[in-house]
């Protein structure tokens, strides 16, 4: 489909990460208004959509999956909505009603963009920087290949090709080298390096083995830092797995998603039940690495019978960890077209989600998981989920490889996603910044009310007195009327997440941390009751 200049230059705004997909969501938009040109117009309509933004005359059936949890899928967050209720429903039953949607991903803050002329410039001046008061730090690296695209995924960027993904470990290694002369890079150690994509596990053993150790050597890490290889099951054989080990990897994270052989194959996942079961008893038999695998709930066709059937499988693996992530449904993406066109059974609501939450919680706990977050639990101390923790708070994250983004200071960078412009890029010796946002003065405030949060709690007390302002004050009557409604308890200041209060985590971190953007950037606003 053809595009004009100006529609080009909207959705080259978008994140690196997650560009191609947002680009696909507007052309199906287009294609559904009969449009064979893209315009800027059609962009922003698209966007409105998208965000969840309704005109009058417009049926909500008809602009999204009523009753699912779809939204825009951008990669610093994925508001979709811009006018929020920050009341929650009056309800007896907040687990299913509190919210009529969930109005992000992640929780973030609304950042502003650093202008293109400008980004360079920031770069260098925070990697020259002591940034006092924020000893963690992460190395992210981003492998943007995969086999094939799974449905259910948004953030898809290009087909293995061994040739180039071979010359994109080049440019990788060529990055890494030039990032770690940075006076930054060279101080405290880092904690946790995480290896995500894409599928890291799709590039072969030699250069699995190539990128493990050039970080290694180029880069100051802790003792004990955590080195986690992302990865599927499909082409993750005993070399790959050998290299990985013998380079250093200490953790493994494999998408299960589900067990359920013909929910797999539906969507586009290869291998069955059984190999999946056979390999990670391998893994964990060798004992060498920590092995986590992730599932998710509200999957098409997935009942809640095949999802106590999942969790119950992965507690008799006796592996180290696992994550429970709740579907989102990328608008524009395959998997949306799939439900729409009926060649998938329809996933669970956003009410169903709900239940299917409440189970996963229940059956961990009984089985004494140890609940490490909202969606992350631990079998044993040997899993930290160390780079996930550390990423939600206020440590600083430093971005390798083509679509990478991380924090450092008060900024948030992104690394050119084009697999060829980023190897041009790194080969002129500069750093192929694409994209950045920078944060306000009261950025770490907003970093770590979403931490906690993500954590179960919000100490509001402590964190009031930490930066200074009042929390209590900022947030009004919405944390009493959360309480009443039985979302959060209050305890001598700090703010603890009910069960119904976890699953809408996102929207309670979402509306505090919006609530205090406003009332500290003088933008008016009006409470809206329900």
């Amino acid at each position: 489909m053809d595009w004009t200049p100006e529609a080009k230059r909207a959705i080259e705004k978008v994140p690196p990460f997650v560009r191609k997909m947002a680009g696909k969501a507007v052309e199906a938009y287009a294609k559904d208004k009969g449009m064979g040109t893209v315009t800027l117009e059609i962009v922003q309509q698209a966007k409105e959509k998208m965000m969840g933004r309704f005109s009058k005359n417009e049926d909500r059936a008809t602009a999204g999956l009523s009753g699912f949890n779809v939204g825009m899928n951008r990669r610093q967050t994925m508001h979709l909505t811009d006018q929020r209720s920050f009341l929650a429903n009056e309800t007896d039953d907040p687990l299913h009603e509190a919210f009529d949607r969930k109005l992000a991903v992640h929780a973030m803050p609304r950042n502003k963009t650093i202008p293109l002329e400008h980004l360079h410039r920031y770069w260098a001046e925070v990697m020259s920087e002591d940034h006092v008061g924020q000893p963690m730090r992460t190395i992210y690296i981003h492998i943007p290949f995969c086999r094939s695209h799974c449905l259910f995924c948004g953030f898809y960027q290009n087909a293995y090709q061994p040739e180039k993904a071979h010359q994109y470990v080049d440019a990788l290694l060529e990055e890494m080298a030039g990032t770690a002369q940075e006076p930054f890079a060279k101080r405290a150690p880092f904690q946790a390096v995480y290896f995500g994509g894409g599928t890291p596990t799709a590039l072969p053993a030699n250069d699995i083995y190539r990128l493990v150790g050039g970080v290694k050597t180029f880069f100051p890490l802790a003792n004990d830092c955590e080195l986690t290889l992302e990865g599927r099951f499909h082409d993750f054989g005993e070399d790959k797995i050998e290299a990985a080990l013998t380079a250093g990897v200490n953790r493994f994270s494999l998408g299960v998603q589900t067990f359920d052989t013909a929910i797999r194959k539906s969507l586009g996942r290869r291998e069955p039940e059984e190999k999946l079961i056979q390999m990670l008893t391998h893994l964990r038999d060798q004992g060498a690495a920590a092995i986590i695998i992730d599932l998710i709930y509200g999957l098409p066709g997935q009942t809640m019978d095949i999802w106590e059937k999942d969790l119950k499988t992965y507690l008799d693996l006796e592996i180290d960890g696992c994550d429970l992530y709740q579907l989102n449904i990328f608008a524009g993406g395959p998997l949306e077209s799939a439900v729409r066109n009926q060649t998938l059974p329809r996933p669970a609501t956003l009410r169903e989600q709900a239940d299917f939450y409440q189970c996963g919680v229940d059956r961990l706990s009984a089985a004494h998981q140890r609940q490490l977050s909202i969606t992350h639990w631990a079998r044993n101390t040997r899993e930290r989920s160390l780079y996930n923790a550390l990423s939600r708070g206020r440590s600083e994250c430093i971005p390798l490889g083509a679509g990478a983004g991380g924090w450092l200071g008060k900024h948030m960078f992104f690394l050119e996603g084009d697999l060829n412009a980023y190897i041009q890029r790194v080969q002129t010796g500069k750093k192929p910044l694409v994209m950045g946002y920078g944060g306000d003065q009261h950025h770490l405030l907003l970093r770590d009310i979403a931490c906690q949060i993500e954590l179960g709690y919000c100490d509001m007390k402590s964190l009031s007195a930490r930066h200074g302002m009042d929390l209590f004050a900022m947030t009004g009557h919405v944390v009493d009327q959360w309480e009443k409604v039985g979302l959060i308890r209050m305890d001598d200041g700090v703010l603890h997440l009910t069960r119904a209060g976890a699953f809408w985590a996102v929207n309670l971190s979402q509306i505090i941390i919006d609530l205090v953007q406003m009332q500290n950037t003088n933008t008016g606003f009006t409470w809206r009751q329900r």
